[in-house]
C-alpha cells in the first residue's frame, strides 16, 4: 500500500491513516473494554494514563501488521518494547512549512505562523517529558529528511525505497 493515497495531498493521506486507525480502533476495543484498559492506570494524571494507553495501542498495531504511525513518540515506544521499525523525522524550512499551512487550512501568514510554532512547541514539550529525549534530534531516528530538497512526492519515493530495501 502507498504511504500516500495516490501520492495525492498530505491532508488526503492522514485522513485516511486516521480514518484506518479509528477503523482498527473500532474492532479491537468496546468503549467498555478502553475504559477498563484506561482504568488500569488509575492514580496516575490523565495524560500519562493516556500515554501508556495508547503506547499499548500502538504496540498491539504494530505487532499485527505494517503500519505508518506519526508522532506520538511512537519511536521510542516501539524501540522501548524492542518492536521492529523505521524511525523517520521530516522536516522542512518554516518559511515552507508556513506556506503549507496557508494552503492547507487556509489560514493567513501571521496565523499560520503562530499555529506552526505553537504545534512545535508542543511536540518538542511531549516527546522530550514521555522519552527523555529530544525531539527532533537526528540520532534519534533511523533517517532524518528535509522534504524541501526533493518534494513530497519523491520524499514519499525515498521512504518507499528505503521501507522496500530493508524487507528484502
Amino acid at each position: 500500500k502507498r504511504l500516500e493515497a495516490e501520492k495525492g495531498s498530505v491532508n488526503d493521506a492522514e485522513t485516511e491513516h486516521f480514518a484506518d486507525f479509528d477503523k482498527y480502533k473500532k474492532k479491537s476495543t468496546t468503549l467498555k473494554t478502553w475504559f477498563r484498559e484506561f482504568n488500569r492506570y488509575h492514580g496516575l494524571p490523565r495524560q500519562d494514563a493516556v500515554f501508556f494507553n495508547m503506547s499499548d495501542l500502538i504496540c498491539s498495531l504494530a505487532k499485527q501488521e505494517d503500519c505508518v504511525i506519526m508522532g506520538r513518540c511512537a519511536d521510542a515506544i516501539l524501540a522501548t518494547n524492542h518492536i521492529p521499525h523505521i524511525s523517520l523525522f521530516i522536516s522542512a524550512p518554516f518559511a515552507l512549512r508556513v506556506q503549507r499551512i496557508m494552503a492547507s487550512k487556509n489560514m493567513d501568514l501571521k496565523h499560520a505562523a503562530r499555529f506552526l510554532k505553537q504545534m512545535d512547541k508542543q511536540h518538542k514539550k511531549y516527546y522530550d517529558f514521555f522519552t527523555g529525549g529530544r525531539w527532533g534530534k537526528p540520532e534519534n531516528y533511523d533517517l532524518c529528511i528535509n522534504s524541501a530538497n526533493y518534494g513530497i512526492r519523491e520524499t514519499i519515493d525515498l521512504i518507499e525505497r528505503m521501507i522496500d530495501q530493508q524487507r528484502k
